[in-house]
């Protein structure tokens, strides 16, 4: 008879995850992952092989939980969609940054190192076409909503915003003033012809109103 498993997985991950967000795949030792998720390296080895392993269940878990959620909320389910787009591209740096350094994406700091890790590459693309995706979404709905152009390129202006809002992602991580960060957006809404683009002033003033 097996020996019961007395860890639970979704802990495990989504610990795994936060170590591999502050540090990377490289940087993260596996006695910093012992650490973090309370196991043994046999347990380790058991469950996920090896430190890949771990990675990408960490990066598929990340994929699903995080990823899928934020895309959901802010570009598939937005009743504006426009506004949502902008919601996507404002909650990456616009929250309370804490004590700790912004952590950033797990996917956008393992697509920057994911040449160390070849097992993550598949994760990776999932993600980036997820969003890509979820964008594609908004701006279709926005279009038929009258809320940009009818001659908009979808697909052409969904990669670039897929690629504006990771470069933002990169900046965020720098520690890149948020005034800054708002202008990029403002910028990325402009870029597709946005009639409800908002300047950042504007966008203060009706949440103070609200």
């Amino acid at each position: 008879m097996g020996r019961k498993q007395v860890w639970d997985q979704g802990e495990v991950l989504a610990s795994a995850m936060q170590l591999f967000r502050r540090r990377g795949y490289l940087g993260a030792s596996l006695r910093d992952l012992e650490e973090a998720t309370g196991m043994h390296p046999g347990s380790l080895y058991r469950a996920f092989r090896s430190k890949e392993g771990l990675f990408s269940a960490a990066l598929d878990a990340y994929n699903e939980q995080v990823v899928e959620g934020r895309v959901r909320v802010h570009l598939r389910d937005a009743e504006n969609p426009v506004a949502g787009i902008r919601s996507f591209f404002t909650s990456a740096f616009d929250t309370d940054p804490g004590p700790e350094p912004d952590p950033g994406c797990l996917l956008t700091n393992t697509a920057v190192e994911s040449f160390t890790v070849p097992q993550a590459t598949a994760g990776v693309r999932r993600g980036l076409e997820t969003i890509e995706s979820g964008f594609a979404d908004a701006l279709t709905r926005a279009r038929a909503q009258q809320q940009l152009p009818a001659e908009l390129d979808v697909e052409t202006s969904a990669a670039q915003l897929l690629a504006l809002y990771q470069g933002l992602l990169v900046l965020v991580r720098s520690g890149t003033a948020a005034a800054k960060l708002h202008t990029i957006t403002a910028g990325a809404l402009a870029s597709i012809g946005a009639r409800q683009a908002k300047t950042v002033k504007q966008t203060k003033k009706e949440d103070t109103n609200e």
